[in-house]
């Protein structure tokens, strides 16, 4: 048997980062005794960084900690852990528009991964009868994220608190994919990062979708939408406050 498949029938959850992060809910105190699983090279940055997958995340994390920390876990797992050091730590992640970002996980579904991350035997077996946009909407709705592989959830999962309908941020800084390009290698200069190789890249063609199918992406990644205005809301707010004070001077 799939070893996803056994730790779902023994812990509720297909991945090692789920069955952790389940943990974190259920046993916040016994989970502190495994802060010793929070990688070195990210103590020693005082940087966390928040995978979210489809959105260059892998790029980033080896650029900032090498091949082995490329894990998907959500910030909770830290606060979890090591609530000392998520508090005193930096952390960012990086979003992706929802629209954008459902074409590239319904390509990487399509096509099993790419040559460096394939998808996982579990979900490529469960997705087998995916075709179309349709079929894939469809496969998503209605179930959980721990039912979902990583690129199939909403981003929100891994950077917000799961409380107040999840819709909480807990990582400090948020940037978003294609936008903040600037702001991202600024922010990162200091861990003297220069310029990040696009990793884990796919090929795919430009996804059309119908008004119906946009409705449906809008209902499923609705928390994703909100937090992605909410960091441009932001981004508007503090040009405006940049300029009074241009103006007052």
């Amino acid at each position: 048997m799939d070893p996803k498949r056994i730790n779902h029938a023994l812990f509720g959850a297909y991945y090692e980062e789920d069955i952790y992060d389940r943990f974190c809910g259920a046993l916040p105190r016994a989970v502190r005794l495994l802060r010793a699983r929070i990688p070195r090279a990210m103590r020693a940055r005082n940087l966390i960084f928040i995978h979210v997958p489809r959105a260059a995340g892998t790029s980033i994390a080896r650029a900032l900690y090498g091949d082995g920390c490329t894990r998907h876990h959500s910030m909770r797992y830290f606060h979890a852990l090591d609530p000392h050091f998520a508090a005193s730590a930096d952390s960012f992640a990086v979003l992706r528009d929802p629209f954008d970002r459902f074409a590239s996980a319904f390509a990487f579904v399509g096509a099993g991964g790419t040559p460096t991350a394939r998808l996982s035997a579990v979900f490529a077996h469960e997705t087998r009868h995916v075709k179309t946009v349709d079929d894939y909407l469809s496969f998503l709705e209605g179930r959980g994220p721990l039912d979902l592989d990583f690129v199939m959830r909403p981003q929100s999962w891994f950077v917000c608190d799961g409380a107040h309908g999840g819709d909480v941020p807990l990582v400090k800084d948020l940037f978003l994919y294609g936008e903040d390009q600037a702001a991202l290698l600024a922010y990162l200069a200091p861990q003297r990062v220069g310029p990040l190789p696009w990793l884990n890249r796919g090929s795919r063609l430009p996804l059309l979708l119908n008004a119906r199918q946009r409705r449906r992406i809008e209902e499923l990644y609705a928390q994703d939408f909100a937090l992605i205005e909410s960091v441009r809301a932001a981004r508007r707010g503090g040009d405006a406050l940049r300029v009074a004070a241009i103006a007052a001077e």
